[in-house]
C-alpha cells in the first residue's frame, strides 16, 4: 500500500523549482521527502544534482547509495562520489599540505571539480603560506582558496566573476 502512494507522488513542483534555479529549495525539500522514504531514482538524482549545485556535498554520500538501477542513476552516483572525494582532497591539500599532483578523477563543470583539476595539474599560484592563500584562474574568473578561523576549519572559496562580483563557497 505504501509503495503505491510513493509512486503516485507528484514531483513537478521540484522539477519546476529546479528549472528555475532554486537548487537550495529543491535540495532541502527533496531531502525531507527522501528521509520520509521516497527514493525513486529519478527523484533522488534530481535532488542530488540540486544539492551539488547548492554546495551541499556531504549529503551526496547518502544519496548515491540508492542510485543503482539505471545507467543514468549509476552515472549520477559516480558524479556524487567524485565530488565528495574531490572536496575531501581539496580540504587535505589546504589543511595538511598533501600534494594532489598527478591525481586524476572524473571531471565535471562543478566548481570543486574544476578546482581539483587545477590543483592536480599545478595550475595555481601560492599567494601566501601563512595564512595559506591559493589563487586559481578558471574560465576568466579568479578563485581564491583560504582557510577559515573557526573550528572546525573550513576551506573558503571566493569566486570572483568577470564583473568583480564575489560568490563565496565553503567546504568542510
Amino acid at each position: 500500500m505504501l509503495a503505491i502512494a510513493l509512486e503516485a507522488r507528484d514531483i513537478s513542483p521540484f522539477i519546476d523549482d529546479f528549472k528555475a534555479g532554486k537548487y537550495e529549495k529543491v535540495c532541502k525539500r527533496g531531502l525531507i521527502e527522501y528521509y520520509r522514504g521516497y527514493m525513486e531514482e529519478n527523484f533522488v538524482s534530481l535532488i542530488g544534482v540540486a544539492c551539488a549545485k547548492s554546495d551541499r556535498i556531504n549529503v551526496l554520500g547518502m544519496l548515491q547509495r540508492s542510485q543503482v538501477e539505471s545507467k543514468d542513476a549509476r552515472e549520477n552516483a559516480s558524479y556524487f562520489s567524485s565530488l565528495i572525494l574531490q572536496k575531501r582532497l581539496v580540504y587535505q591539500f589546504m589543511i595538511d599540505d598533501i600534494s594532489l599532483e598527478g591525481l586524476k578523477l572524473p571531471g565535471s563543470s562543478h566548481l570543486l571539480s574544476r578546482i581539483f583539476e587545477k590543483l592536480s595539474t599545478k595550475e595555481y599560484t601560492v599567494l601566501s603560506t601563512s595564512p595559506k592563500l591559493i589563487e586559481i584562474e578558471d574560465k576568466g574568473k579568479k578563485i581564491i582558496l583560504s582557510l577559515s578561523d573557526d573550528n572546525p576549519v573550513k576551506v573558503l572559496v571566493d569566486e570572483y566573476e568577470k564583473n568583480g562580483e564575489l560568490k563565496r563557497h565553503w567546504y568542510q
